[in-house]
């Protein structure tokens, strides 16, 4: 009899649970905007649970869905979530700037109590705190710090032409690589080097502490793949579940080597004018004041500005610089057309490029536009709608008679609008005419934000374009990319990552061809 009764009872919460999950299914249904079936319970996430697409890929679907194609959003829901897909440009305009007072966080949480890092780190930590790290940040990406940095990135760019005529050293010898590896390592030594002033040695030695915790964090497994995405889209429960965004192996390296650099600075007086040297400044404001609060008060925010600068500098220029050499490789003109640029530059500089002459070379910025309109690090972004005391709720009209209720999420599908026919002639074509002086104002601007766009965007865009770009320059000198039999001819990407990565190595044949040092020698 107690068991019968217990059973009743096991039914009876599971069916009120289920009930509860129908009747929020039916939100955007009762508030008459257009709206993508859920699957019952997950919602509109099935794909990104059963490991089938990442949720960017996901929305970027929902986007392209034909039967929303005139709409201006779609409903849809993070499990038991209502949330809205922003399609209309002039709706993504008002979340990502007109109205940014009211987006101004992303939906997407930290434990600010059991994840330090994750929480107090630009991308994640809510406003007003946001605003004011932004403003504290913001001097060292400045055009004229970041060109201040140009040789500290030039001596890694040196290293990087080091390994590849050791590893690849003469145009009768073939060799296959991963090309994803090879700029990663690059890319972290580039980034240890001009925010933390540290040889990270990754060129010399593929095993360097500095690239095996980078590879860590971006490591796809199934664990992390839940974190992440109890993180990004079921942000209440990350206390109760224990959620840290950053591995704990990872976080007690950072934690640390940049408690380390710190001191050695503080010790020594010395100036690089990198983000240890904010990180420092604040840490002396702190204790000058030590009646007030502040925010360098607290350790793991100093490290967790440089563990987000690390993690995102050199993920997002690596795959830039990646996704470049294979659609080089696959389109062998386009990379002729690149080289000659590069070499001719060269040639007239005397072997080294200066900070205005690489953000000068035109046809190498027309490539990199455009594979990062094909493959954006970051496929969607994510704010939630917060409602402003004493003033009406934000509208949705002229598009749909309804206003947005606090709390509730919102997602640009940023792949999707980059892949749309409505503002790319045969997208899926890799073509950076696009991007040239004559067609770039044709480009409808909330089309096309590999970085976001408004005060939110990425605040590290010019240091990342300037490492892929002299990545290119320095890699393209004297190789040659090709396609080999390993290398995949269309790219999948993995469905356990939050930003694109490829779920299959990037293989590429390198050729030393020597072409710019027999260039010299005729010369």
């Amino acid at each position: 009899m107690a068991l019968t009764e217990a059973l009743f009872v096991v039914v009876s919460v599971l069916g009120a649970i289920y009930l509860w999950f129908q009747r929020n299914h039916t939100y955007w249904q009762r508030k008459g905007l257009p709206y993508i079936p859920p699957t019952p319970i997950i919602g509109n996430t099935k794909s990104t649970f059963t490991q089938e697409a990442n949720f960017g890929m996901h929305l970027s679907d929902i986007y392209s869905n034909p039967k929303m194609q005139d709409e201006a959003v779609v409903g849809i829901y993070v499990i038991n979530k209502p949330g809205l897909v922003i399609r209309e440009p002039e709706l993504i305009k008002s979340v990502l700037i007109r109205d940014f007072n009211r987006f101004s966080d992303r939906y997407g949480r930290c434990d600010p109590h059991g994840d330090t890092l994750g929480y107090n780190n630009l991308f994640f930590v809510p406003n007003p705190k946001w605003k004011e790290i932004r403003t504290k940040l913001t001097p060292v990406f400045t055009s004229g710090k970041v060109k201040q940095m140009y040789p500290l990135i030039q001596e890694i760019a040196d290293d990087l032409e080091q390994l590849l005529a050791r590893d690849h050293p003469g145009p009768n010898v073939k060799y296959c690589s991963d090309i994803k590896d090879v700029c990663g390592r690059f890319t972290t030594d580039s980034i240890a080097t001009i925010a933390f002033g540290v040889r990270a040695n990754s060129l010399q030695d593929k095993n360097a502490e500095f690239r095996r915790m980078g590879n860590l964090f971006f490591k796809l497994s199934l664990s992390r793949a839940c974190d992440f995405f109890i993180a990004f889209f079921l942000p209440k429960l990350v206390s109760l579940l224990r959620v840290k965004f950053f591995p704990a192996e990872f976080s007690n390296f950072m934690r640390g080597s940049i408690s380390h650099v710190m001191a050695e600075r503080e010790r020594t007086g010395t100036v690089r004018n990198d983000l240890i040297d904010i990180l420092v400044g604040l840490k002396k404001e702190a204790a000058q004041e030590p009646d007030k609060p502040h925010m360098a008060k607290t350790k793991d925010f100093l490290v967790a500005q440089a563990v987000v600068f690390f993690t995102a500098g050199f993920e997002t220029s690596s795959s830039t610089m990646a996704f470049a050499l294979y659609e080089l490789a696959k389109h062998p003109e386009m990379q002729q057309r690149v080289r000659q640029e590069i070499h001719e530059a060269l040639l007239e500089e005397g072997g080294k490029l200066s900070y205005e002459r690489i953000n000068s070379l035109e046809y190498l910025s027309m490539v990199v536009d455009e594979v990062l309109r094909m493959y954006p690090v970051l496929p969607f972004l994510d704010r939630q709608y917060s409602s402003i005391k004493g003033q009406p709720d934000l509208s949705l009209k002229p598009y749909y008679d309804y206003k947005l209720e606090h709390g509730t999420p919102v997602f640009i599908p940023v792949y999707g609008l980059h892949y749309d026919p409505k503002y790319w002639t045969n997208p899926r074509e890799f073509n950076p005419e696009r991007f040239s002086a004559a067609n770039r104002k044709n480009i409808q601007s909330m089309a096309y934000q590999p970085f976001g766009l408004g005060p939110h965007n990425c605040i590290g865009s010019r240091i990342g374009l300037l490492q892929s770009k002299l990545g290119l320059v320095h890699f393209l000198k004297n190789h040659e990319v090709r396609c080999c039999e390993s290398t995949v001819l269309e790219i999948k990407f993995d469905p356990k990552s939050f930003v694109l990565q490829p779920a299959k190595d990037l293989i590429l044949e390198i050729v030393n061809d020597r072409l710019y040092d027999n260039a010299v020698q005729a010369k």
